[in-house]
């Protein structure tokens, strides 16, 4: 299996973060994808960064499929960053490969096939998620009819879909964003993507909370530094966190369903 990871930061911020001991988003999921297709072999776009060569469309029917991971952008600002990553999704679809987004991955899907993305009027959702619930549409989907009851995921989102594209199913919703998971087809290609980060553990997350702490103190999300710094020794020590986020294998079960959903074929 031949897999294509797709960076949504730019090259400055990859740096500002990896000097905080944050890895890049890339190779978080390559970790990922080393445990759940140990022999997949992957390779890396960035279509954030101005001198960076992207795949063609030719080179990237070669693929099996396309991950495009979180970001720090907003699909919102009319920045070349953010339109590089719009123009590059629009070849991934072009290209009918399978394509998965986390996040910044399906707010750029959503955009470029025609749909809506807003800052989201309850604010910024972080950390552990309200309560995700299946759609009866959702008990479905291949992507996550292994979802029997609701259940949480590590998150971190300004913004939300706010409008699915013509055709797109919604397979996930809570109390915070209507649009958790969404399924569509949109040129030659289909997208199945989370608002959440199947991707992050535990640790990952108490490290980028750590690194966002005045902003998220500034957004109300916490009242406190010292607020931030218990979250951060919960996520630690894994205490009170849902099994579905402690176990690793359970909170990346969408990406695995998605992948064994195109390996079957």
């Amino acid at each position: 299996m031949k897999l294509l990871i797709v960076e949504g930061n730019n090259e400055q911020t990859r740096l500002q973060r990896e000097a905080f001991g944050i890895r890049p988003y890339h190779l978080i999921f390559q970790e990922m994808l080393k445990v759940l297709v140990p022999r997949a072999q992957t390779d890396f776009a960035f279509p954030a960064d101005v001198a960076s060569e992207l795949p063609t469309i030719s080179q990237l029917e070669k693929y099996d499929g396309v991950l495009w991971t979180g970001s720090s952008l907003s699909v919102l600002d009319d920045i070349p960053d953010v339109q590089r990553q719009l123009n590059f999704a629009d070849e991934v679809f072009k290209s009918g490969v399978p394509f998965y987004g986390s996040c910044w991955g399906m707010q750029i899907a959503t955009v470029v096939a025609g749909g809506k993305v807003a800052l989201s009027k309850k604010g910024l959702e972080f950390g552990v998620s309200k309560p995700i619930e299946i759609t009866p549409i959702g008990r479905k989907s291949p992507f996550l009819s292994h979802r029997k009851k609701p259940y949480s995921a590590l998150c971190i989102h300004y913004d939300e879909v706010a409008q699915v594209p013509e055709n797109a199913l919604i397979l996930a919703s809570n109390s915070h964003s209507k649009v958790q998971a969404m399924s569509f087809d949109f040129k030659k290609g289909s997208f199945f993507g989370v608002q959440y980060h199947p991707e992050f553990n535990t640790s990952e997350m108490a490290l980028i909370a750590t690194f966002l702490s005045q902003k998220l103190i500034d957004s109300k999300a916490f009242g406190s530094m010292e607020d931030v710094q218990e979250f951060c020794l919960l996520l630690r020590e894994q205490n009170g966190i849902p099994k579905e986020i402690i176990d690793y294998q359970l909170h990346t079960q969408e990406i695995m369903a998605w992948l064994k959903h195109y390996l079957s074929k």
